[in-house]
């Protein structure tokens, strides 16, 4: 029976140690699963440890007599039973059993389907012996039974054990994978043979289960018949003594006779005299003999009858103290038996021995107990390692824990004995126990370290070499999981890959002759250990670590981290969960040819192979000391800003090193005239024997044709725009500058990509910034020696638009988009990881320049930003609730039934509406629009445009719909008298004759431009204005800063206001809370400035839907 109140019952069975621990193993819920016997009085379980092991326990229950219980624990831990994790799990079966859940077996005896229809235990076992009995009566002829035989001693008594073991036949005559197979009973298995039946009934007779729960499969050879069962698996040809390759081969009789013989340790033996000089004598009954050298074995024939012979084979070893006392106890008592007498022992006693700690390290394979397959569990195999902390007095090695006061050796026939020196042992223990061993359950001079991986592998980098070094005897067995390999040899290969922009890496090490690819372990090593490989923790660890890298055989290689710090800090920057292609190699991209010259430099006593141009590429970047200055072409009709030299000089760098880049200065900086200087240094230089191409906006031909002819006459340059444009195709070879427009792009692609070009030129580049749309797609396509972009909006709304350019501009720097996804955009924008974010930043930082107009022209006047806000009121309020009602339960179910990223179609179209509402409700088609005729923005624009105009102010107007300045325009003509092409002039994309109504503000003529924000938010230099008026907001900050700056730019001589119009508690306050996170994203990957997520979440459609405020009515 299983007693509630397990704990008490059972609590004076552990020592105190191991009860507290278990106690906090249980509270701190270790006890990964729990199954309980009632009827056969068994608990078992896993219990998490002090690291990550999982340990099965299994508990029995007995009543030996009345009144009394015991437990039996035993676990896979290296303690082995009645330890802290055998306490959790009886803490953990108390609760369940005063919970009325005894039975519970952890989903257990469940029929599939169903949640509550367990089967009887009955049942239960009878269904496990049906299928044990399928499994076994399956044929498999591949498959046949081995049988090992061993000796070891035990309570000081030598014994015969007998495994039998499962394994495959392989086609070349040798044996696959051995597996335990239990000799006991008669077996249903398919491959038993006859002769293993009848091996397995004279088995049952002369053997006996030895080991417990833990280990049925080994079996102790005892009593009469022994030698009959050593006969019959002798015939069989199957048999092997120990881990020998050579089957037992049964011989005639040995005959010998039997003496004592002194031992290495000091100790008496039974020797056979008369056989080879290696023979065992088997405790058989009668005795046997067997040659390890070759298996031979056989019965063994002296003048004594065999029960002596048995009895003497069976003695103890006999310690040479004792030799004396033996030999008048068999004269005096046994004189009948003719036992052999032992000899006189010569001793003598010294003081001179000094010990020699000596540490065995070891790993042993255990089982879990077999009884766990009853409750559908596997069997755990888990590994246990350990040291043996042992003392050499000359040849003897005495364990930690052995209580001899002295230390019996033999010299020359003479034992010698020598008094422990306790003191030197305590010290060495110290040692062990300063480099992290515990010595809380050691036995035989065991010994463990609580962490097996991290802690194994410190041990064996440092803490074993400085053991040697006190000369400590260290001895390694070949099962050791951690033992040491020694790198003899490093060879980068490089492979450029001339159909792409990429070369491939790899690093192969020479261990022992066998070369080996490294990439791969360091690859699996960070997947193993992420927290130690962020960028962080890397520069944080000094030079002189080491690293473990696992290699193929098993054995570790301590890589010292000076060596390949830039290689994992490129590992880490393009982390992945697959970041090496599926030969194991490194793809870079031409452009991160950095990272090998870093790697050239951190190894110089690598080999490279293949390298030859990256590395000449690499050496040129190591002695690179900086941008050298470029002088203008005396031909340039201009004179630079110091800012815009340096701009030249950046763009000669990028040339020089056949990078591209991104040319990101604020709007009005004169990055074209940046750009024309750029090309007339090539031309000069005769490096530009090829046209150059620039891709611009429509509204910027007129501009780059204009600058071109004022500051670089020299050039001559070709517009490729208006229907004509196709007979001037064949012309493009003999131009400098070729100008053309992404409308016209998608058209005109193949025509222009049958030239090759000495620079291609993005002209406001984030017209690109959808790498799937016809424009980005076609410049792809386009060949030319170097890239360019310009754009003052690098980033707007998102970092895929950053990516966009940086992987037209060098492709594969950033890796493909969903890699960039996954390892970039997703932990920045979503999850606010700023290491991530400065990662990206670090890495594009040298591919783009940005200067702002606060940085480089101070001179500028000021720009003054104004924020009106207006509360909607009446019917255009209770129009703007009732859609925004509807809209958001609209939005509500899209996002229910497709998810949040699939919804974003009606998102927008929501949010468009009700922009549209807070801007005039004539805007929107619904009949009940159709009957508000208020507007409260439009009345607050009417009044401060009465009075900008009374002050004399030069006004630009934008808004992102034209149909509401076709409304404003209206009013101007209705309320205030103002007439067109005299008072006001208006741009829209229907607009034809665009440089005229530029001309015609920039001169003066009229003092108000209505400006639709996308057909002139870019490209316009609109200097005579003063004041910018923002009629409603727009998503992306950029866009809307991008307008302002056609009137707040170089040439603006006169103070900038700008107003921005919105209403009171509605979705435009809530899309300004969304453009500063926008802004504060690309002040983050532009300036280094800490960044903000983008992405639009659940609760910011909650904040975009919520109804205006009380107080805001």
């Amino acid at each position: 029976m299983i007693p509630t109140d397990l704990v008490n019952t059972f609590q004076n069975q552990f020592d105190l140690r191991s009860f507290e621990r278990g106690v906090r193993y249980f509270r701190n819920g270790r006890v990964q699963s729990l199954n309980i016997d009632s009827e056969r009085s068994m608990l078992n379980g896993r219990v998490r440890g002090s690291g990550n092991q999982v340990y099965a326990t299994l508990v029995q229950i007995s009543q030996p007599r009345i009144g009394v219980l015991e437990l039996t624990g035993q676990c896979s831990c290296p303690l082995g039973h009645n330890c802290k994790h055998i306490v959790a799990l009886l803490f953990a079966a108390e609760k369940r059993l005063r919970e009325g859940t005894a039975d519970a077996q952890d989903g257990q005896g469940v029929l599939p389907g169903s949640a509550a229809a367990p089967l009887p235990r009955e049942l239960l076992n009878w269904l496990a012996g049906a299928e044990q009995l399928q499994q076994h009566l399956t044929k498999d002829d591949n498959y046949c039974l081995l049988f090992q035989i061993e000796m070891a001693t035990e309570h000081h008594r030598r014994m015969l054990f007998l495994t039998g073991q499962k394994t495959r036949c392989l086609s070349d005559g040798g044996f696959g994978k051995r597996e335990p197979f239990s000799l006991l009973g008669r077996s249903q298995a398919g491959f038993i043979t006859p002769t293993d039946q009848r091996i397995m009934a004279l088995t049952e007779s002369v053997t006996s289960s030895r080991g417990g729960p833990t280990n049925r499969h080994r079996l102790r050879i005892v009593g009469p018949g022994s030698a009959d069962l050593l006969h019959q698996l002798a015939l069989s040809g199957r048999a092997y003594w120990e881990s020998g390759d050579q089957p037992l081969k049964w011989q005639p009789p040995l005959r010998g006779a039997f003496r004592w013989q002194l031992q290495g340790d000091a100790t008496l033996n039974i020797h056979l005299d008369g056989g080879p000089p290696d023979t065992l004598l088997l405790p058989c009954e009668p005795p046997c003999w067997l040659d390890p050298n070759n298996g031979h074995c056989g019965l063994l024939e002296t003048d004594l009858d065999p029960a002596t012979a048995t009895l003497l084979v069976q003695a103890p070893a006999v310690p040479s103290s004792a030799a004396e006392p033996l030999r008048q106890r068999l004269n005096d008592r046994l004189p009948k038996l003719k036992l052999p007498l032992p000899p006189a022992v010569e001793r003598e006693r010294v003081t001179d021995i000094k010990p020699v700690p000596t540490l065995e390290l070891w790993s042993e394979h255990r089982e879990v107990a077999r009884e766990l397959r009853h409750w559908g569990m596997q069997e755990y195999p888990t590994w246990v390692d350990g040291a043996s902390l042992s003392f050499r007095y000359g040849k003897r090695l005495i364990p930690l824990d052995n209580p001899l006061p002295m230390v019996e050796d033999v010299r020359d026939g003479v034992v010698v004995e020598c008094p422990r020196d306790r003191e030197r042992e305590r010290r060495a223990s110290l040692e062990l126990s300063a480099l992290g061993f515990s010595f809380e359950y050691h036995t035989h001079g065991r010994l463990f370290l609580s962490d097996p991986d991290s802690d194994w592998l410190q041990f064996m980098a440092y803490g074993l070499p400085r053991l040697r070094e006190k000369g400590w005897d260290i001895i390694i067995n070949p099962n050791f999981r951690y033992q040491l390999a020694d790198i003899d040899d490093w060879e980068f290969q490089v492979e450029d890959e001339a159909q792409d922009a990429w070369f491939s890496l790899s690093l192969g090490v020479e261990v022992e002759g066998q070369r080996v690819d490294l990439l791969p372990l360091l690859v699996e090593l960070m997947h193993n250990y992420r927290d130690r490989f962020s960028a962080e923790a890397l520069a944080a660890t000094e030079d002189d670590a080491k690293l473990p890298i696992k290699l193929p055989d098993g054995r570790y290689a301590m890589m010292p981290l000076e060596r390949v710090r830039p290689l994992l800090t490129t590992l880490i920057e393009l982390y992945d969960d697959k970041p090496l292609d599926k030969d194991g190699r490194l793809r870079l991209a031409h452009s991160q040819r950095g990272e090998l010259a870093q790697l050239a430099q951190a190894l110089p006593d690598t080999r490279w192979s293949g390298a030859e141009k990256a590395l000449e590429w690499g050496k040129r970047l190591r002695d690179f000391e900086g941008i050298a200055p470029v002088e203008p072409p005396a031909s340039l009709n201009a004179e630079l800003r110091p800012y815009q030299r340096k701009g030249l000089d950046w763009l000669q760098f990028l040339r020089d090193f056949e990078l591209g880049g991104v040319l990101a200065d604020d709007m009005g900086l004169g990055k074209t005239i940046q750009c024309l200087t750029h090309l007339l240094v090539e031309k000069t230089a005769g490096r530009a024997d090829l046209p150059s191409l620039v891709v611009a906006p429509t509204s910027l031909m007129f501009n780059w044709r204009r600058e071109a002819e004022r500051f670089t006459p020299e050039l001559k340059v070709l517009l490729l725009q208006g229907a004509d444009r196709r007979a001037r195709f064949p012309e493009i070879p003999a131009h400098d500058l070729v100008l053309t427009t992404y409308p016209l792009l998608p058209r005109d692609y193949q025509e222009l990509a049958a030239h090759q070009y000495h620079l291609l030129i993005l002209d406001e580049a984030q017209a690109v910034k959808n790498p799937r749309s016809k424009a980005a797609e076609a410049v792809r396509i386009i060949n030319a020696r170097h890239r360019l972009c310009l754009t003052g909006t690098p980033l707007e709304n998102h970092l895929g638009e950053l990516w966009a350019l940086i992987d037209f501009l060098m492709p594969g720097l950033l890796g493909d988009d969903r890699r960039f996804k996954r390892l970039f955009r997703n932990p920045i924008e979503k999850f606010n990881d700023q290491p991530r974010a400065e990662q990206l930043r670090r890495r594009i930082a040298p591919f783009m320049l940005r200067r702002t107009k606060e940085e480089v022209a101070p001179e500028l006047p000021p720009k003054t930003e104004i924020l009106r806000e207006v509360p909607l009121g009446g019917a255009q309020r209770d129009l703007y609730e009732t859609l925004r009602l509807a809209m958001h339960e609209r939005v509500r179910k899209e996002v229910e039934r497709k998810g949040l990223s699939r919804s974003g179609i009606v998102i927008l179209d929501a949010l468009l509406k009700l922009r549209q509402v807070c801007c005039d409700p004539r805007l929107l088609s619904l009949e009940s629009a159709k009957k508000v005729k208020e507007s409260a923005k439009l009345e607050m624009l009417l009044e401060l445009l009465a009075d900008l105009r009374e002050e004399g102010r030069r006004i630009l107007l934008f808004s992102q719909f034209a149909s509401m300045l076709d409304l404003i325009e209206g009013e101007l003509k209705t309320r205030q008298k103002m007439r067109p092409e005299q008072d006001y002039v208006k741009l829209t994309g229907r607009t034809k004759n665009r440089d005229v109504l530029v001309d015609r503000f920039q001169s003066g003529e009229v003092p108000v431009f209505l400006i639709s924000l996308k057909a002139g938010g870019s490209g316009l230099n609109l200097t005579a204005a003063d004041t910018v008026i923002h009629y409603d907001p727009w998503w992306n900050p950029a866009a809307e800063r991008q307008a302002t700056d056609r009137a707040h730019r170089i040439g603006q001589d006169k103070p900038v206001f700008v107003y921005k119009l919105l209403t009171e508690g509605t979705v435009e306050q809530k899309v300004a809370e969304l453009q500063a996170r926008k802004q504060a994203l690309a002040d983050a990957m532009l300036t280094g400035g800490a960044a903000a997520t983008s992405s639009l979440s659940a609760a910011d459609l909650d904040m975009l839907f919520a109804p205006i405020a009380e107080g805001e009515k």
